[in-house]
């Protein structure tokens, strides 16, 4: 099927505000590698429609776009139900937990969850929902595994953290994975990885059902 070059367009100049939130026209350009007059043909459309708005010479999405990550939340099945296992498993490590979504070469956060700080024992990152992060995260890793029963580790030196992560299985025609990050010193060996990986898979299992069934309308 034949694609729109008019909505890829639209699609690249969106997804450039997350390189710069507040860019003029002509960064947009730069960054797009689309000639300026088309950027601003779209700036003005997104801006009718209530999408974007101007700020003397620099630009900036609108809260409107906020109802499109909803959406798109609210198709990924990512309810109170399954936030709130990933808050319980949060607060059960002490740490962070994530469910990703593998698009191309990277994973994009869609749910995420942080230990309260009075039992958190490290620092939190400046992840969010809709941070992207590399094929070397746990969290991507965890969907390249040649065996069921493997998983996904990544450790941060630097920080003194851990993450872990294991495969959703049952969605339908998706690649997500679960995964938890942690103090380095609660996992001191082998034992205790791989323990702390059979919680993470048991609660994949019972999220993976959660997100498997089908919304009531």
């Amino acid at each position: 099927m034949k694609s729109n070059r008019s909505i890829e367009r639209c699609l690249l100049i969106f997804q450039k505000f997350r390189v710069n939130p507040h860019p003029t026209a002509s960064e947009l350009a730069r960054l797009t590698e689309l000639p300026r007059a088309t950027v601003l043909r779209f700036l003005h459309t997104l801006e009718k429609e209530g999408y974007a708005a101007q700020n003397h010479e620099r630009w900036q999405l609108t809260a409107k776009v906020l109802e499109i990550g909803f959406a798109a939340l609210d198709s990924a099945n990512i309810n109170e139900f399954v936030q709130s296992s990933l808050v319980k498993l949060a607060n059960d490590f002490a740490g962070t937990a994530n469910i990703g979504e593998r698009t191309e070469d990277r994973i994009t956060i869609i749910a995420r969850a942080v230990a309260s700080p009075q039992i958190r024992r490290f620092h939190v990152e400046n992840l969010r929902v809709g941070s992207t992060l590399g094929s070397d995260s746990a969290l991507y890793q965890a969907l390249s595994l040649p065996s069921p029963d493997g998983y996904g580790k990544k450790l941060y030196e630097d920080v003194n953290q851990i993450s872990l992560a294991v495969p959703l299985h049952n969605i339908k025609n998706r690649l997500l994975s679960l995964g938890v990050s942690i103090s380095r010193e609660a996992l001191p060996d082998e034992k205790s990885i791989k323990d702390a990986v059979e919680v993470i898979r048991g609660e994949a299992q019972r999220i993976g059902h959660i997100m498997g069934i089908d919304p009531v309308c």
